[in-house]
C-alpha cells in the first residue's frame, strides 16, 4: 500500500512550479467578493496591533513620571495626555497616578474590541472562502468527463472534497488570521522601535535573514510531507468506503483480515508522514526562539552601552526593550503557522489542479424539443482513454425510430460501451453517431441527454424520499399524478404504499432497506416518468424474480411503443420480442437479425448463447 500514496503524490504535483505566493494569491482571489469585510477585519487588527505598541509606550509614561523626568511627555500616550490636560508646573507623578490607569483601561478595552472585530470578520471571510472553494470543486466534479472518474477512485475524490478542503480551511482561517494579526503586530512594534532608536532596531533585525532561511528550508519539507499525507488520506478513505459498502461480501468471504491489513497499511503510511511533519515543526520553533533570544541578548548588550544610554530616558529604554520582548510571541506564532500554511498550500495545489481539469466537451449548439429517435451509427471505433485496445471496432448500425433493438453478447463485447458513446459520456474518436440525421456532437449535452432515459443493471438511488428518487433532477416538477402513474406502470405502487411513510419514506444509502427488485422498479418508474424518445435498458430486469420480471416486461412493452428502445441483456429470454437483435463479440458486430433468424444460424454465437442459457 505504501506505493499507492507516492503514485498519487506524483500525479498531484503538476503545479509544483507555482510558488507559495502564486498559490496563495489564487486562494486569496476568493476573498475579493468579501473585500469590505476583509478591510473591516484589517481595521480591527490594526487597532489591536497599535494597542500592543501603546502598552510598551505606557511603560515609558509610567517610569519617566516616577523619575520626574522632563521627558515624561515625550511618549505617544503621555504626549496625548499632557496635550488634553496640562497643568503648568504640576506634579508629574500625581498626573500619572490618574492618567496611567485611565489610559491602561481605555487601551485594554480598545485593544479587545479590535481583536474581536478582526477575529470574527476574518473568520467570516475565511469560511466563505472555504464554502465557495468546496462548492466549486463539487460543481467541477459534476461536469468532469467520464475519463476523470476512470483515473480516480471514489475514495480519493471524496478525500479531496473533505480532507483537502479541510486543510485549506487551516491555511485560510487559522493561518490567515494569525498572519494578519501577528504580522501587523510585528510591523507596528518594529516601527515603534525605529521611532525610538533606529540603530538599535537594525541590530535586532540582523537576525531576520537567519529566521527567513529557517522558514524557507522547513517550508519545503512541510510541502513534501503534506502532499504525502493528502495522498495517504485518499487511500484511507478509499479502503474505508470499499469495506463499509461491501461489508456483506467481506464477512461472507472472510475478508476481515485482508481489509484490516489494507487499512492498517494505508493508515500507517499516513502516521509515518504525519510524524515526519511533526518532527520538522517541533524542530523549527525552538530554532527560531533561540535566534530571537540571541538577538534580544545582543540588543540588551548594545542598549546598555553608556553612549547609547545617553540618548535614552529610563522610560524610553524600558519601552524599547518591552517592544523588543513583545516581538517574540508574534514571531513564534508566525513561524508556527508554517506547517499549517504548507499543508493548506499543498491541498490548494491539488484542488486547483482539479479545478483546472477540462470539463466535458460541449461545443454543440443544436437543440430540439423532442427527437424522433432515428439512430445511425457509422464506422464507429473506440478505445478508452489511456488504453490502446479497441473496445469497439468499425461498428455500423441503423436503428429506425420506434424500433426495439437488443444488444447481446458475452461480457466485454462492447454493448455498454456503445450506449455510453450514444450518451456522450466519452467523445467519439473514429466514426460518428447520428440522432435524427444530426451528429450527436452537434447537440448540446443537456439537450442530447434529455432525449435519453436509462435503466441500468447497477441501480443508483439517493438518500432521499421515494418520491424525490422518482421525480429526480429535471423531473422534479412532474407532479404527483404523473409520479403515481409511473410507479403504477412499473408495478412499484403496491410496495411503495406499504412503506412506513409511503412516497415520503426516506431511503437509506443507495436504497438500503429495499430488495434488489424494488430498487430496480423505482429506477424503471424514474425512466417511465422521463418519457424520453430513446429508452436504454441495460440489464433492467436482472434483479427481478420471474413473476416480477414478467410483469415488468409487460409494462416495458407498453412503454416501448412509439419510442426507440435499446436493450442490453445477457438473459436472452428478455430480448426474444425485439425487432432486431445485434450480436456483438470482442467489440464487433458478428450477426444481426430477429430471434428466429439468429437461431437458424447453426453454430452462430447467438444460438450458442441461447442454448447454453437454457441448458444451464
Amino acid at each position: 500500500m505504501a506505493s499507492t500514496p507516492r503514485a498519487v503524490y506524483s500525479s498531484t504535483s503538476r503545479q509544483g512550479t507555482l510558488t507559495d505566493w502564486q498559490l496563495y494569491r489564487r486562494l486569496l482571489g476568493y476573498v475579493v467578493p468579501y473585500w469590505y469585510i476583509f478591510l473591516l477585519s484589517l481595521a480591527g487588527y490594526m487597532v489591536y496591533s497599535l494597542g500592543n505598541v501603546l502598552l510598551a509606550d505606557l511603560m515609558q509614561f509610567l517610569l519617566d513620571s516616577l523619575n520626574d523626568s522632563e521627558r515624561a511627555a515625550s511618549g505617544i500616550i503621555s504626549g496625548l495626555a499632557y496635550r488634553w490636560y496640562d497643568e503648568a508646573g504640576g506634579d508629574r507623578l500625581a498626573f500619572a497616578r490618574t492618567a496611567v490607569p485611565i489610559a491602561a483601561v481605555t487601551l485594554a478595552s480598545t485593544r479587545a474590541l479590535g481583536y474581536f472585530i478582526g477575529s470574527y470578520f476574518m473568520t467570516h471571510v475565511a469560511r466563505n472562502l472555504i464554502h465557495e472553494l468546496r462548492c466549486e470543486l463539487f460543481n467541477k466534479m459534476l461536469v468532469a468527463p467520464s475519463a476523470y472518474y476512470d483515473r480516480h477512485s471514489h475514495g480519493v475524490l471524496i478525500s479531496k472534497i473533505t480532507f483537502n478542503v479541510d486543510q485549506v480551511t487551516g491555511a485560510a482561517t487559522k493561518a490567515l488570521t494569525i498572519f494578519v494579526r501577528e504580522g501587523m503586530t510585528v510591523l507596528a512594534l518594529l516601527l515603534y522601535m525605529l521611532y525610538l532608536n533606529w540603530r538599535l532596531c537594525l541590530v535586532f533585525l540582523a537576525v531576520a535573514p537567519l529566521i527567513a532561511l529557517v522558514v524557507t528550508v522547513v517550508g519545503k519539507h512541510f510541502r513534501r510531507y503534506s502532499r504525502r499525507i493528502q495522498a495517504s488520506m485518499g487511500d484511507v478513505t478509499q479502503v474505508s468506503n470499499e469495506t463499509i459498502g461491501a461489508f456483506r461480501e467481506v464477512r461472507i468471504f472472510g475478508g476481515q483480515r485482508q481489509q484490516e491489513g489494507r487499512f492498517r497499511s494505508a493508515s500507517d503510511y499516513n502516521r509515518v508522514q504525519s510524524l515526519k511533519l511533526a518532527l520538522i515543526d517541533a524542530f523549527s520553533t525552538p530554532v527560531i526562539q533561540t535566534l530571537l533570544a540571541v538577538s534580544l541578548g545582543v540588543l540588551v548588550w548594545f542598549a546598555l552601552n553608556p553612549k547609547i544610554l545617553a540618548g535614552f530616558s529610563a522610560g524610553s529604554l524600558v519601552a524599547f526593550l518591552t517592544a523588543a520582548g513583545q516581538l517574540g510571541r508574534p514571531i513564534r506564532q508566525l513561524s508556527g503557522i508554517q506547517s499549517v500554511i504548507q499543508r493548506g498550500l499543498a491541498a490548494a495545489e491539488d484542488i486547483f489542479a482539479q479545478l483546472d481539469e477540462e470539463a466535458e466537451i460541449d461545443t454543440g449548439t443544436h437543440v430540439t424539443e423532442r427527437a424522433r429517435g432515428d439512430i445511425s451509427i457509422r464506422h464507429l471505433s473506440f478505445s478508452y482513454p489511456g488504453t490502446e485496445a479497441r473496445a469497439l471496432e468499425d461498428i455500423s448500425l441503423e436503428i429506425p425510430a420506434g424500433r426495439t433493438v437488443a444488444l447481446v453478447g458475452p461480457s466485454g463485447s462492447g454493448k455498454t460501451t456503445l450506449v455510453q458513446l450514444l450518451a456522450r459520456f466519452y467523445p467519439v474518436s473514429e466514426g460518428e453517431i447520428l440522432l435524427d440525421g444530426i451528429s450527436i456532437d452537434e447537440y448540446t449535452l443537456a439537450n442530447l441527454r434529455d432525449q435519453l432515459a436509462m435503466v441500468s443493471q447497477d441501480v443508483t438511488l439517493f438518500n432521499d424520499t421515494v418520491y424525490h428518487n422518482i421525480a429526480y433532477g429535471s423531473l422534479a416538477e412532474a407532479g404527483q399524478d404523473a409520479v403515481r402513474a409511473a410507479t403504477e406502470s412499473a408495478y412499484a405502487l403496491d410496495f411503495i404504499e406499504q412503506l412506513p411513510q409511503g412516497y415520503d419514506t426516506v431511503l437509506g444509502d443507495d436504497g438500503g432497506g429495499l430488495s434488489g427488485g424494488q430498487r430496480q422498479r423505482i429506477a424503471i418508474a424514474r425512466a417511465i416518468l422521463k418519457d424520453a424518445p430513446v429508452l436504454i435498458l441495460d440489464e433492467a430486469t436482472s434483479a427481478l424474480d420471474n413473476e416480477s420480471e414478467h410483469r415488468i416486461q409487460r409494462a416495458l412493452e407498453n412503454i416501448m411503443v412509439g419510442r426507440t428502445t435499446i436493450v442490453i441483456a445477457h438473459r436472452l429470454s428478455t430480448v426474444e420480442r425485439a425487432d432486431q437483435i445485434v450480436v456483438m463479440d470482442r467489440g464487433r458486430i458478428v450477426a444481426t437479425g430477429t430471434h428466429g433468424e439468429l437461431l437458424q444460424q447453426q453454430g452462430g454465437l447467438y444460438a450458442q448463447l441461447y442454448h447454453q442459457e437454457f441448458a444451464d
